[in-house]
């Protein structure tokens, strides 16, 4: 009997070595990626339960303004890693850096969408101030507002290119990037309902070296801007401080006082995000999809592994097959 046992467990041990090349080719896992200059994290999930969570520290240089700048050095580090933890086979999907993509409102002339929307862009783009647009390529997401009006994502065709030569290079399938601000527009709607309408939302990452805000209004980006890191706290403050008040002359219907979401890997605790608040006058919340229970961590000692404000932007990545 025994002999019989060991047996069956060589054959089903032979039989589950031979269907795993088919069944990564039929159910492929996927990858999230948070790209950065600084660090990329990594996340891979099983319904909302993470199964793979780990930030990597790029050396400096490699990345700049989000777009590599030695890719064949980035990767090797992206291949070693995706082989090292099992996920070779995988199909990536990438959030950019706020850094490497631009987002505007739209409203189209004449009260109709265009014949030709690229051309309709092009010949304005002064006022738009997106540079030359034949180099970027164009996202339109169509919005039910009257005017017509389209949310218009750039990213730099040479960023995209460069990023595309990466994961080529590293032998990892590419499936999609997108815009770290559209990333945050999508995963922040679940705090945002609980809203009354025509609050304004200033939606911040909090970094070391630098801060991204994002200014949300009717659930709709308005205005970013780059401030200064969460090791300048007193400049952090005062350039916070001169956005709200722009904002308050541009909007002065605006009676409920601003809610400020905060995220990022510089967020330490919740006293820091309600000193930050009350210095620039905002109701505050961090934005945290783990303690939220919108991703389920189950192995928190496993690696290194980032802290919840940290996953904002990849929470709204993989929020699209999530939330569908």
């Amino acid at each position: 009997m025994p002999l019989r046992v060991e047996l069956f467990s060589a054959v089903q041990e032979r039989f589950q070595e031979r269907i795993s090349p088919l069944r990564a080719w039929l159910f492929p896992r996927r990858v999230y990626l948070q790209l950065g200059d600084h660090s990329i994290t990594a996340m891979a999930l099983e319904g909302r339960r993470i199964i793979w969570l780990e930030s990597v520290s790029l050396p400096p240089g490699l990345c700049k303004n989000g777009e590599p700048i030695h890719a064949e050095s980035l990767a090797d580090l992206l291949g070693d890693l995706f082989v090292e933890r099992g996920f070779s086979s995988a199909r990536v999907e990438a959030v950019l850096p706020p850094a490497a993509s631009q987002l505007r409102l739209v409203q189209w002339p004449n009260a109709a969408w265009p014949d030709d929307p690229e051309r309709t862009l092009s010949e304005n783009e002064q006022p738009l101030a997106l540079g030359e647009l034949q180099y970027l390529d164009l996202h339109l997401v169509g919005l039910d507002r009257d005017p017509p009006t389209s949310l218009l994502v750039t990213v730099p065709s040479s960023t995209l290119d460069r990023w595309i030569e990466v994961f080529d290079l590293a032998g990892v399938s590419l499936d999609r990037m997108e815009s770290g601000s559209l990333c945050l527009c999508r995963g922040v709607q679940p705090l945002l309902q609980e809203q009354p309408l025509g609050t304004l939302i200033l939606v911040l990452q909090l970094e070391s070296q630098r801060s991204d805000l994002l200014v949300l209004e009717n659930d709709l980006p308005a205005y970013s801007r780059q401030l200064s890191g969460a090791t300048n706290k007193e400049d952090l403050t005062s350039e916070l401080q001169v956005c709200l008040e722009f904002w308050r002359q541009l909007r002065p219907e605006l009676l409920e006082p601003p809610l400020l979401l905060l995220h990022g890997s510089a967020l330490s605790n919740d006293a820091q995000a309600a000193e930050l608040a009350e210095a620039v006058g905002c109701r505050v919340q961090v934005i945290d999809p783990l303690a939220q229970e919108w991703l389920v961590d189950v192995s928190p000692e496993q690696g290194l592994r980032p802290d919840g404000p940290a996953l904002a932007s990849l929470w709204g990545l993989a929020a699209v097959g999530l939330l569908a």
